[in-house]
């Protein structure tokens, strides 16, 4: 849920600080008073397109900040991205500068345009006053249909099969036309193959040569420095250890005059035990050195059969290894590519999971259809449509990730008429209201919290427009909404009502956005129902929409 926005210096705003309620909020004023600022605002807290005219003239920078309940999908995005959601609150701000470049925060993080994009996804849908325009498009058409049916496993499913076939049909094809390419690759692969086995390299085995080889080739320098530390320690006259051994008896014999020497002589004792191991470490390290010339021989041999290898090859000698298995790898892909009549098999295989899943999905879509076209055709009926009828109309299509079914929304706007597509029977105004219909019978299937609506009800009025008051008021025991509206009906149904307001100081506009106590709320919907002369008249109507408006929330709770 959205539950505080913040505006400053955005286009004709100074500064708006607006705290929002669960339920229906309203926002109405004149024409031109900056109504869809808010709605503005919004989006670009939710990745939309910033642009340098967006910030109030005079001023260096916009900033907006969005605060919304956190919810487990949009805490998920979060905690990938290594985010702070301690506080159970989602803040995500916009800052746009005067040259046009903007800059997204979300909890104090910077981040990316497309995370505010990703989030929005988890958030809020927006309706704005020209989405019945979008009714006329297959593809919208489609996803309002999957939407509504609530089947996400079966789109996966569905597209993960498409996938499959699609790789399966791009394999049969290249094995059918570059049989002549694969043959010549084969052979150079095979003569690689060739070199390669004759070294047979191992994993790490040239790290170890490289090792071995350093060790031998110092072989002399080994023997020297070892021996040498051998006599200082054990074979020198004196020697070092019996020297450490006379000092150790002397501070023993010391000790007995002043028991502080003790510990220095114990410590000495420890030591002298651990420089008699290295002593005979060494020892045994002379003894048992396999330093022999000839295995030196050998590991030049073995080195210089990986350089020659690795120079035919132009590769590196420590990537032999390597080499040889993607070339094991690469010759069994292209052998099996050979393999036309695998390959068709593979393909008839796919072709059948897919033609399995994307049944599922036809079937899904299919109920779904009968069930949104009786939902959408039944609200029609209070639309001053009465007698229309709402169809969904499924025909089997070219197949692709989203399964192998094209949509098309029908409509018949009077009784006995046959439903046709709807981009060619439905007026500007049906359309606007058929759209309506289905946005209230389809908004409670999405998962986001918060819905917004910019003018939805344009074009329609009267009794309609009160109709479509209630709906939204209906939607919003289950979503929060917000409404940007010039209709009075509408407006009486909200539970909360802001006024937009402009004015104009030392020849600058200013836009203003306030929450309305009742008398106010009674003020505003008399100027919507009767203009700038307010009369009692006016008053009581207003009064009476918005007590019609509690009345019928009571009715329904009782």
């Amino acid at each position: 849920m959205l539950s505080s926005l913040t505006i400053q210096d955005f286009v004709i705003v100074d500064k708006i600080d607006l705290h929002f309620d669960a339920g229906m909020s309203v926002l109405s004023g004149e024409t031109g008073a900056g109504k869809s600022i808010l709605i503005d605002a919004v989006s670009l807290c939710l990745g939309g397109r910033a642009d340098a005219g967006q910030v109030r003239e005079g001023c260096e920078r916009a900033n907006i900040t969005a605060v919304f309940e956190l919810n487990p999908a949009a805490q998920a995005i979060l905690e990938e991205q290594s985010i702070d959601t301690s506080d159970g609150e989602l803040h995500l701000r916009r800052a746009i500068e005067a040259n046009g470049r903007s800059k997204a925060y979300v909890n104090g993080t910077p981040v990316p345009v497309g995370t505010l994009k990703a989030l929005s996804e988890t958030l809020i849908d927006i309706h704005g006053q020209h989405a019945f325009q979008t009714l006329a498009k297959p593809g919208e058409q489609l996803r309002l249909l999957d939407e509504f049916a609530q089947h996400p496993e079966l789109l996966a499913e569905t597209a993960k099969h498409y996938a499959v076939l699609r790789q399966a049909e791009k394999k049969l094809s290249q094995a059918q036309s570059g049989q002549a390419e694969r043959a010549a690759r084969l052979e150079n692969l095979q003569w690689r193959l060739d070199l390669l086995q004759k070294v047979a390299p191992k994993p790490a085995e040239w790290e170890n040569l490289s090792a071995e080889f350093d060790r031998l080739s110092h072989s002399a320098e080994l023997i020297e420095g070892t021996q040498a530390a051998t006599d200082l320690l054990s074979n020198n006259e004196p020697a070092l250890l019996d020297q450490l051994t006379h000092l150790i008896d002397k501070l023993g014999q010391l000790a007995h005059r002043d028991p502080a020497l003790e510990s220095i002589r114990n410590t000495l004792s420890e030591g002298e035990i651990l420089v008699r191991e290295a002593s005979y470490d060494l020892a045994n390290y002379l003894k048992h050195a396999d330093l022999d010339p000839e295995n030196l021989a050998a590991v030049e041999q073995r080195m210089a059969l990986w350089h020659d290898t690795a120079r035919k090859l132009r590769i590196a000698p420590e990537d032999l290894h390597s080499e040889l298995d993607q070339i094991h790898a690469e010759l069994q892909s292209l052998e099996d590519g050979f393999d036309l009549e695998k390959l068709q098999t593979q393909l008839r295989s796919a072709q059948q999971s897919y033609q399995h899943a994307a049944q599922a999905l036809r079937s899904s879509r299919n109920k779904a259809a009968q069930t949104l076209a009786k939902q959408v055709t039944d609200t029609m009926q209070h639309l001053s449509m009465q007698g229309g009828v709402f169809a969904i109309h499924l025909v089997e299509d070219t197949p692709s990730a989203q399964g192998s079914d094209a949509v098309e929304f029908r409509v018949a706007g009077h009784p006995g008429v046959t439903p046709q597509a709807i981009q060619k029977v439905a007026s500007g105004g049906e359309l606007a209201r058929i759209s309506l219909a289905i946005t209230v019978n389809t908004v409670s299937s999405t998962p986001v919290p918060t819905l917004i609506f910019d003018e939805v009800d344009s074009g329609i009025g009267g009794a309609v427009a009160e109709v479509v008051g209630r709906y939204l008021r209906t939607l919003a025991h289950s979503k929060q909404v917000l409404c940007v509206t010039h209709l009075p009906q509408v407006a009486a149904q909200a539970h909360q009502h802001y006024q937009v307001s402009k004015s104009i100081a030392s020849g600058k506009t200013r836009s203003q956005i306030v929450r309305l106590d009742r008398q106010q709320r009674i003020e505003e919907i008399a100027r919507m129902l009767g203009g700038q002369v307010i009369s009692e008249a006016t008053r009581t109507t207003a009064t009476e929409l918005m007590d019609g408006a509690e009345l019928t929330t009571e009715r329904r709770r009782a």
